[in-house]
């Protein structure tokens, strides 16, 4: 295990303590900041930054709800606090609500391209690391996607699942050993052609079948399928693999019941934000 220096445990002390010595001649005054939006989008989070914000003794004045669209200049939280403190908070807030609000405005653009008929759900959330995906659901929360394919109990059957059974037949096989549980299955066409694992899915009574290859053309052929079996009304049909903004458009063309977008959320911008100090009085401590 590493350990600091005498030298480098000074530093470190001197570090944490600066921001007493150089506020010091402030400590009796209250300063006022805002927490103001610089681009246009949707927020998520917030009430994270709120929380923040109070564990660091600073008062909140002014806080506006996730889902909450804005635009440059836009106020979202204002609060007070000592100079130290409200120093800190800029270092907090912004971090707090930048990315969960630049994904919350993606997927809130993805989902007004999907309209109604279209189901949007983010599936890239487990390749973001562990501390980040509380973000990720209060911004898909915020932005009305889900997570989910389908509401309640379900087994959900990746490819590496049919990998391990040999097939989508086996892999089916094995969930109805779940009968309360609905089934989702990926569908790659690697072991069969993708004709013959739809046709197998749609035996197996799987209740949603995801084609996970990104090809279009696949997803063309499953469809066919579907309604040469007469089972497109009862199986649903999601599509996954690169999907975009201009992707969510066909797939609405072609009436796909679920969009499975990762990437084009996950590596949305940041919504970006500000921190300005706008007043300043003294405190009833201060005497003032």
């Amino acid at each position: 295990m590493m350990t600091l220096k005498p030298e480098n445990r000074q530093q470190e002390r001197f570090v944490l303590d600066i921001r007493d010595t150089l506020f010091s001649s402030m400590e009796n005054r209250l300063f006022t900041a805002q927490v103001i939006a610089t681009g246009c989008g949707m927020l998520a989070c917030v009430q994270h930054a709120a929380t923040l914000l109070e564990e660091i003794d600073c008062e909140l004045l002014h806080i506006v709800e996730d889902g909450t669209l804005v635009q440059p200049g836009d106020v979202v939280i204002s609060f007070r606090g000592r100079a130290k403190n409200v120093a800190i908070a800029e270092d907090l807030v912004l971090g707090a609500m930048m990315a969960p609000s630049g994904y919350a405005t993606r997927a809130h653009q993805i989902q007004l391209l999907a309209g109604t008929e279209l189901k949007v759900v983010c599936g890239g959330w487990k390749k973001l690391p562990q501390a980040n995906k509380p973000g990720l659901r209060a911004a898909l929360k915020a932005a009305g996607v889900g997570m989910r394919m389908v509401e309640g109990p379900f087994v959900y059957i990746d490819k590496n699942y049919v990998r391990m059974f040999g097939g989508v037949r086996k892999a089916l096989e094995a969930a109805k050993q779940f009968p309360d549980h609905k089934t989702v299955i990926q569908l790659r066409g690697e072991l069969q052609p993708i004709a013959q694992e739809t046709k197998e899915a749609v035996s197996g009574r799987a209740n949603v079948v995801m084609v996970d290859t990104g090809n279009l053309k696949d997803l063309d052929i499953v469809l066919q399928t579907l309604n040469d079996l007469g089972a497109r009304q009862r199986t649903k049909v999601a599509f996954a693999g690169g999907v975009k903004e201009e992707t969510i458009l066909l797939l609405r063309e072609r009436q796909v019941d679920i969009g499975c977008v990762g990437a084009a959320i996950l590596n949305a911008p940041l919504l970006d934000m500000r921190v300005d100090v706008i007043d300043s009085q003294m405190s009833q401590e201060g005497g003032g």
